[in-house]
Order: C-alpha cells, then structure tokens, then sequence
C-alpha cells in the first residue's frame, strides 16, 4: 500500500504521529518511562506493515492534537480522540473503536453519584479539549434549569492529573471515557471506581482537512489487518474485544 500514501510521506518514510501518551489501555510509557505501549501503538505497528513507513509517536497535550494537526506540524493523530461533527469541521476521522464516556469516582461516593444528574453541585474533574469537557459544561447548564446547584468544574492539562485529585478527594468525581476509565480503576487498589457510560462514541484516528490521500490510505490499511486478524487480536489482547467495529468509515458521527 506504499504507493496509496502521498509522495511526501513516501519520500520521507515517516508519518508523525500526535498523541497524548497518557490514556490506557490506548497509549501509555512503559515501566523504562520511554517505550510507548497499547492498542494504539499496537495497530500503528500494524499498520506500518501495511504502508511501509514508520509510524513516530510525538507525546503532547491532547488539547494540542487539532492545532498541532491543522498547522501541519503533524500528519495524524492516535489519541483515542472522540470523532464528534464539531471537530470534523476542523479535522477528519477514521473511525475504529467503539467506546463511551463515563463517570469515575472514588469509593466513597460510588453508590450517590452514578448518573450525570447526580454531579449537580459537586467538584467535577475533566481533561482539558475532551467532550467530557463539553458533557460538563451542558450537565452544569441542565442543573441550573433543574434548580440545583451547577458543577464545580476543575479542568486539567492530563488525565493524571484529573486521576491524582480525585485519587486526593480534590473532585468527587472525573468525567473520562469508560474504556481508560475501567482500566485505570482496576489498578486503583480499589480506591476508584468506574460507573457505566453514559453517552456512545467512536474513536477515530484524526487526520487535517485537506489530508485525503493519507486518510484513505489509513482506511484501507485498516481494513486489511480488520481481514487478516490483526486488529481484533489487539483489542482481544486487551479484553476489549467486545469495542472491534466491522469497518471504518470516515467521519462516521452524523450527530
């Protein structure tokens, strides 16, 4: 699929890839502080066999992804980004996992905050440029129309961060996609938990407008390591399995 790609990425035999490298089970350091693992490494593995050229992983903000993408500093991002209309009016998507945003909490409040009309009046962590930043912002709205306080919102640069203070008893709660969530509360020695989603999505690996070769490219190599096994046995080897999507359409959110 080499010839697929556009002539630049061809000559230089690298796509740069953004990614904030702090979201298991997608991307994450591993124990040496250097080494990139996950699913999304895993597939980007894959997908250089597909087109012959090295996948670079840049770790950066994830509020950085789309300027970074659209001032043609990076060609793609794998950042387990949500594809939403409101971003394919800046950037394109190839979707491939099916997820969904959800509610962790401490085991403390577990069983009173489990829906989003629960977080009305409480402190609310949330990363910076995620749509949890925007489902805050429209829980908050919802609770002043009920009459109730809105949230107390503390937006944060990483996930780390929004994991440390609820981890402190700094927020009640953190809003985070249920797929990273459900991981980091398995390794929370029992001090976090992960509630269930509230809302679906589809993450899609991002592309600036304008990008219409590499895009397509991307799409067709992921229907090839769909066809000859690969992509579900990575997300099996992650127990995420039960996420694999049959095919990857480009912006495939329509509302």
């Amino acid at each position: 699929m080499f010839s697929e790609l556009p002539q630049s990425v061809q000559e230089a035999g690298t796509i740069n890839v953004a990614s904030n490298v702090e979201y298991p089970p997608f991307e994450s350091f591993d124990t040496d502080g250097t080494t990139i693992v996950g699913i999304d490494r895993d597939i980007a593995d894959e997908l250089e066999n597909q087109l012959g050229v090295t996948l670079e992983f840049n770790n950066i903000a994830f509020d950085a992804i789309i300027p970074g993408l659209d001032s043609g500093r990076y060609d793609m991002a794998m950042s387990a980004m949500s594809d939403t209309v409101e971003r394919q009016k800046q950037v394109d998507f190839v979707d491939y996992f099916s997820a969904g945003g959800g509610i962790m909490t401490g085991t403390a409040n577990a069983e009173s905050i489990k829906t989003l009309d629960d977080l009305c009046g409480k402190a609310v962590g949330i990363v910076k440029g995620t749509t949890e930043d925007a489902d805050a912002a429209e829980q908050s709205a919802e609770c002043e129309a009920a009459g109730k306080d809105p949230l107390k919102v503390t937006v944060f640069a990483g996930q780390n961060q929004a994991v440390l203070a609820l981890q402190s008893a700094r927020t009640d709660a953190f809003l985070v996609d249920s797929t990273s969530g459900s991981v980091i509360a398995a390794g929370s020695k029992g001090q976090l938990v992960q509630g269930p989603r509230y809302q679906d999505l589809a993450f899609g690996i991002v592309f600036p407008k304008e990008s219409d070769q590499l895009t397509e490219a991307v799409q067709l190599a992921m229907g090839e390591i769909k066809a000859n096994g690969a992509y579900d046995r990575i997300l099996a080897d992650y127990d995420m399995a039960d996420h694999s999507v049959d095919d990857f359409p480009i912006n495939g959110v329509t509302e």
